[in-house]
């Protein structure tokens, strides 16, 4: 039966609403009245808060929030249920809201002042590159945020060694705005490879906290999600594909300094040395702090790291190195050659030389790498259709 509205017109007639109706436009007076609600792009929920509350913060919209509504509706005579407020909040009646967004666009205008710098040089280390490239990683971690490159991922992480009690976790804690510290997680476990790449859509800064502690069997996948831009996901029970954004950055903490087992992989990380307590007590303007960053970026300046930094950061980087045994057991058993001495090896040649030698066993993954070894110390070669072959003297005669 039809309920008549005299207050309801069209096109100059008064006209009926039917029960269905009369409670659609029930249901959104009294939620604008006494909610606020968005849909949160970073954690992929509503969130909502009511307007004449103390409690200013948003909160998420769970089960307990939802029957609670439901109950505040039928207490104003409204015959609202839980799935009436599931229809609503879930639909385009509430905004789409991207915290990280909102945070940069509501900045002030920068006032000149380099703070970027100034919070990496709060680290105390013997780095000459330290603060330029923290820059740039910052740089390039506000401009992931933006969304400004969606084909390349920040695929540098700054990751600083030191002893325990020299404040890393605090620090790289404190470069998320207070605001913000929802979107920062210290806590990734690379074994649940799902779970971890979802993590880049859900946090802004995942800090890696004692790197170290990922296993070599790891590593590898470490390097994937380092270099993922964005991510596909499945949804449950069906075919279709979501792309979802990447937000996250990483950065790594680590008491350990033989870190590094893929030298392909050292132009990855700005590694540094920490060499006393970080001063996480000096106040950060953080308006100002990321002002500075949207201002560069929105003046050109470069977010990605270019050759000439990725090589410095290779040649920093070395002290940081796992030195394998073979490398080691490669000049007890030899040197590189001078151009009018010592023989043309493969690196199985070689191999098989310090297999004698030491016992150490041989394998083809070995082997392989091995000759990544020879590579990277720069041990003179030749291609021929045999395969590269290196220039080497023996040191021990057999």
């Amino acid at each position: 039966m039809a309920i008549y509205i005299p207050s309801a017109k069209a096109f100059g007639k008064n006209i009926s609403l039917s029960k269905e109706q009369q409670l659609a436009l029930q249901t959104e007076e009294f939620m604008k009245r006494r909610y606020e609600f968005r849909h949160n792009t970073q954690i992929g929920e509503v969130e909502y808060r009511e307007r004449l509350s103390f409690r200013f913060r948003f909160n998420p919209l769970d089960k307990r929030a939802l029957n609670s509504i439901a109950l505040d509706a039928q207490m104003e005579g409204i015959p609202l249920w839980d799935r009436d407020i599931s229809r609503y909040i879930y639909s385009n009646r509430v905004p789409v809201f991207n915290p990280l967004e909102d945070f940069l666009y509501r900045l002030p205008a920068w006032d000149g002042k380099d703070r970027i710098r100034a919070l990496a040089a709060t680290v105390p280390c013997k780095n000459p590159y330290w603060m330029d490239l923290f820059h740039r990683w910052f740089l390039n971690m506000v401009s992931h945020w933006k969304g400004s490159n969606k084909k390349y991922a920040n695929s540098v992480s700054p990751l600083l060694v030191g002893p325990q009690g020299t404040r890393k976790s605090t620090f790289c804690r404190s470069i998320m705005p207070p605001s913000e510290r929802s979107y920062y997680t210290d806590s990734i476990d690379f074994s649940r490879k799902k779970d971890a790449e979802l993590y880049l859509n859900r946090f802004a800064l995942i800090n890696i906290d004692e790197f170290d502690q990922v296993s070599s069997t790891q590593q590898g996948f470490l390097k994937h999600i380092l270099q993922k831009p964005v991510l596909n996901v499945k949804k449950p029970h069906g075919s279709a594909v979501l792309e979802m954004r990447r937000y996250a950055s990483f950065i790594a903490t680590s008491n350990q300094k033989d870190l590094l087992t893929d030298p392909s992989g050292s132009r990855r990380f700005i590694c540094i040395e920490v060499t006393g307590v970080i001063d996480t007590n000096r106040p950060i303007d953080y308006e100002q702090l990321y002002a500075q960053a949207m201002y560069e970026l929105e003046h050109g300046e470069r977010y990605w790291f270019d050759q000439e930094e990725e090589k410095i950061m290779v040649e920093n980087n070395r002290e940081f190195e796992q030195v394998p045994p073979e490398e080691q057991l490669f000049f007890r058993y030899f040197r590189a050659a001078q151009p009018e001495e010592g023989e043309w090896l493969s690196p199985a040649e070689i191999m098989e030389d310090i297999q004698k030698g030491s016992s150490i066993p041989m394998s083809v993954k070995r082997v392989n790498s091995f000759g990544r070894i020879l590579k990277k110390q720069e041990i003179p070669s030749k291609h021929t259709r045999s395969g590269t072959l290196y220039h080497v003297v023996r040191l021990i005669t057999r």
